[in-house]
């Protein structure tokens, strides 16, 4: 089995959220998040920079987050 390097237990999310940048604001699909991370989904995931603010729903503030992996269009962030 693979061990899980998670700092905290994810929750299923399947929302959308939305990415800011310095270019402004995107909508990506948030797969799941926790208290360190999320997991979310992107069109062009590569020109997003290495840290980005993040809101996991419409209502939820803004947070730091900087991109941990990418993988087709699902990036990987950790908040922080």
């Amino acid at each position: 089995m693979a061990e899980d390097r998670r700092g905290a237990p994810r929750r299923n999310a399947f929302t959308i959220g939305a990415v800011e940048t310095g270019d402004g604001s995107r909508e990506c699909l948030v797969w799941d998040s926790s208290e360190t991370g999320a997991l979310i989904e992107i069109d062009e995931p590569g020109l997003l920079p290495e840290t980005v603010g993040v809101r996991v729903t419409a209502e939820a503030p803004l947070r730091q987050a900087t991109v941990a992996w990418r993988e087709g269009k699902r990036v990987g962030l950790t908040f922080g």
